[in-house]
């Protein structure tokens, strides 16, 4: 999805979701620049247009399209590595932006859905499983976008941190995704991508001890 046409849909749902007085203008620059700032690798513009792609997919299954495409907009504006509260600090933003304009119960619902990226447990609900599902959906990529997202990812990481620490915390991350009973928890994204994810979970995990980190215990993704 070019920038443009990212900004297009940007505007288009902020004026859908506001009562006519908010400039969406001032509030996507935020955005693009959030998303552009030199740390980052993977939590860029391109995952939110590969979010909103997934989106799109399940169009006709979600009964809260625009609340979930809001969250989508926000769930990553504020990201920095290895930090905690990255999730409450976006919901934090664009509650800034929202309040005033748009219905409390549309707020606390994005709010919800944000916070929801944090990726802590089974989905309360359905609009919640849709929401973490489009959010892991990259890992249902083809291998060659899989692995550029996770190198993506790596590059992310301050220089201090070696790749020891770093792909250590990672196979036990990817150990501990092994182990639930699916990634995906929608039908829809479980038809679709469920294979093609674990099978590529596997395949990195392989390439990971291969290489001797399987055997790192100490560290973090």
């Amino acid at each position: 999805m070019a920038p443009n046409k990212l900004a297009e849909r940007f505007y288009e749902t902020w004026e859908r979701c506001t009562d006519g007085e908010s400039d969406p203008s001032p509030i996507w620059r935020v955005v693009q620049y959030r998303y552009s700032e030199p740390h980052r690798y993977y939590h860029t513009l391109g995952h939110i247009a590969q979010c909103l792609t997934e989106l799109d997919t399940a169009r006709d299954r979600i009964g809260e399209f625009d609340a979930t495409e809001l969250a989508i907009w926000f769930h990553d504006v504020i990201y920095n590595y290895g930090a905690k509260d990255n999730e409450e600090l976006s919901a934090v933003a664009f509650k800034e932006h929202a309040n005033g304009h748009m219905a409390p119960e549309l707020t606390e619902r994005v709010n919800q859905l944000i916070l929801a990226t944090k990726h802590t447990g089974f989905a309360e609900d359905e609009g919640v499983a849709y929401m973490v599902d489009i959010d892991l959906s990259g890992f249902g990529l083809p291998w060659e976008g899989y692995l550029a997202d996770s190198d993506a990812l790596r590059l992310e990481a301050p220089s201090e941190v070696s790749d020891e620490k770093y792909y250590g915390g990672k196979l036990r991350f990817l150990d501990e995704l092994q182990s639930w009973d699916s990634l995906f928890q929608t039908p829809h994204f479980r038809e679709r991508l469920e294979a093609t994810a674990q099978a590529n979970i596997a395949r990195y995990a392989g390439e990971l001890r291969e290489q001797g980190f399987g055997e790192l215990r100490a560290g973090g993704g």
